[in-house]
């Protein structure tokens, strides 16, 4: 990591709407994620695509053998309790967890005309029996203009239920977002990509957790996501883990 003031970072982060967050630019040293970046963009090794009305065009990889050697190492740090520790600063949460089986993190590639609705998170982790808390995405797009869409929102709802974009930020190269999610964080990649020469909208994602179930977050236990359309109005829960896929592959 670069130097940064994280005590001006975690007043920005608590005063934040339309939930807690803090986006933070510059954070990794620029030579080392640029080999990640470098590594991302020329991956072929991917476990799926998204292609349903939530999402088109995304694909991912979350399994640690299957991500390149110098993603392998940036997801570890970012599964690391120093940064566990940073980041239960910004936000002012407690006892943390990592995912070391990266569910829906890893890498995420969203190609020409692709999307990612609005939704909420799942808000539990069957496998870790745990709370879904908070997500960090870095974002490795050198070069990333506002009219290449795939802007990255958080969104709030009226009293009618409509949505209001309370943030938008461009997916640019050494981003990171890092922000808490509840039932009611509202956030996705609504606007399509649309690069002159096609190029992908890449990023790094991961979750960190909690035993006791946080405030915001309902008593049940919702391993799918919620989308919701671009008026408020939810479309349906979508698939639950993509990972689980990965999973079934290994042992047919």
């Amino acid at each position: 990591m670069n130097p940064v003031d994280l005590s001006s970072l975690r007043t920005q982060c608590l005063a934040a709407k339309p939930c807690r967050h803090v986006s933070i630019d510059g954070l990794w040293k620029a030579e080392i994620l640029d080999q990640v970046r470098q590594a991302v963009l020329k991956n072929q090794n991917w476990a799926g695509e998204k292609d349903f009305y939530g999402s088109k065009k995304k694909r991912w990889q979350p399994e640690w053998n299957e991500m390149p050697a110098e993603v392998n190492n940036f997801m570890a740090h970012l599964n690391q309790p120093l940064v566990l520790r940073i980041i239960e600063y910004l936000t002012d949460e407690t006892n943390l967890i990592s995912d070391p089986y990266l569910e829906g993190g890893g890498i995420h590639s969203t190609g020409q005309d692709g999307f990612l609705k609005l939704h909420t998170d799942f808000n539990w982790n069957e496998k870790l029996q745990l709370y879904r808390r908070i997500n960090i995405l870095v974002y490795l797009n050198k070069g990333w203009q506002k009219e290449f869409g795939g802007q990255i929102e958080l969104a709030s709802k009226d009293g009618s239920g409509d949505f209001t974009t309370n943030v938008a930020l461009d997916p640019i190269f050494n981003r990171t977002l890092i922000f808490v999610t509840d039932d009611h964080s509202y956030h996705g990649q609504p606007n399509p990509v649309k690069h002159p020469l096609k190029q992908s909208r890449d990023s790094l994602a991961a979750y960190y957790y909690q035993s006791k179930k946080p405030e915001g977050t309902a008593s049940s236990k919702r391993t799918g996501t919620d989308y919701f359309d671009e008026k408020g109005v939810k479309i349906k829960s979508g698939p639950a883990s993509m990972i689980k896929r990965k999973v079934f592959r290994y042992f047919k």
